[in-house]
């Protein structure tokens, strides 16, 4: 069988007869095939037998074959599971899955053969060895990162993962003991959500700071302790993404600062519709102070 189907790119399939005791060179160099069962009858794959087959994505060996040669199964590009059922790991060179991208397909072979396939090249390659019957567990789905905004006095949680549930933290800044004759309400909220489903892992946290800033600031300090003032007062939601710092709510023409904690200004810009983002160079776990016209909020870069 040499070179007896190469190139057939139309073959996809095909039973090999038990008569068959070695695949000789280049048999199936660069056929359609998809999946291959070799019989039990075989001892050997010759050099290049199946090199270049694009779509195959399954091989199966019996326990009879003893030697793999060059390039057996190289430049398989889509392979993702190889059955060796061969219990004594065949002399197999270390180049026979060249190119086939063995670090992400999986390996099942017989249990009593299991380390020794782990602890020989090239199998040891493969990026996940399993027990004949014992499929991998696959890694848990990771819920997708939330968003937050604030819409008609609420906030609103948002992740691209269907029908994800959300886990909050909302603490205000004024919630504490104070041991001062007069207390400063700031009116500031710390925010912590992140989303949840039953057989996904948690998505990471995002973190934001909720706060108002006054949209009328000259009405402040009326003297008329008769007159009953309702100042405008507009929310604007602060988040933090790497060095990116955010900011929605602020009216539109507003200027931004950013500076570090030591005063060091990080970027400025003018507040526009939807939502500004500013980059800094400030590094996770280090504060901003943020000057949204005339009020200065301070945040944590997440």
């Amino acid at each position: 069988m040499l070179n007896i189907f190469g190139d057939c790119s139309s073959l996809s399939s095909i039973i090999i007869p038990n008569s068959v005791t070695s695949i000789g060179n280049s048999a199936f160099h660069g056929s359609g095939l998809t999946s291959i069962i070799v019989p039990n009858s075989v001892k050997s794959i010759r050099m290049q037998t199946f090199y270049g087959c694009a779509n195959l994505t399954r091989i199966t060996i019996p326990e009879s074959v003893t030697l793999i040669d060059y390039s057996a199964f190289a430049n398989c590009a889509e392979l993702t599971d190889v059955y060796c059922y061969a219990e004594k790991v065949p002399y197999t060179e270390n180049d026979a899955f060249k190119d086939s991208y063995i670090e992400y397909a999986t390996l099942h072979v017989p249990a009593s053969s299991l380390e020794q396939y782990k602890a020989t090249a090239p199998w040891s390659d493969f990026g996940s060895k399993v027990s004949i019957g014992e499929e991998p567990t696959p890694e848990p789905r990771k819920c997708a990162t939330p968003t937050i905004s604030y819409v008609n006095g609420e906030l609103v949680y948002n992740s691209e993962t269907e029908d994800a549930e959300f886990v909050s933290e909302i603490t205000d800044t004024d919630i504490k003991k104070h041991y001062s004759k007069s207390v400063s309400l700031t009116a500031t909220y710390s925010i912590c959500v992140f989303a949840t489903k039953e057989g996904f892992e948690n998505s990471d946290t995002i973190q934001a700071t909720l706060c108002w800033i006054d949209a009328v600031p000259k009405t402040e300090g009326l003297t008329d302790e008769d007159a009953l003032t309702e100042l405008e007062a507009l929310p604007v939601l602060i988040q933090t993404q790497g060095s990116d710092i955010t900011i929605q709510g602020a009216a539109e023409g507003t200027q931004i600062d950013i500076f570090s904690i030591d005063g060091k200004k990080e970027g400025s810009a003018i507040a526009i519709g939807g939502g500004t983002t500013i980059n800094t160079s400030l590094k996770p776990g280090s504060v901003a102070v943020v000057k949204i016209g005339e009020k200065a909020v301070k945040v944590v870069i997440r």
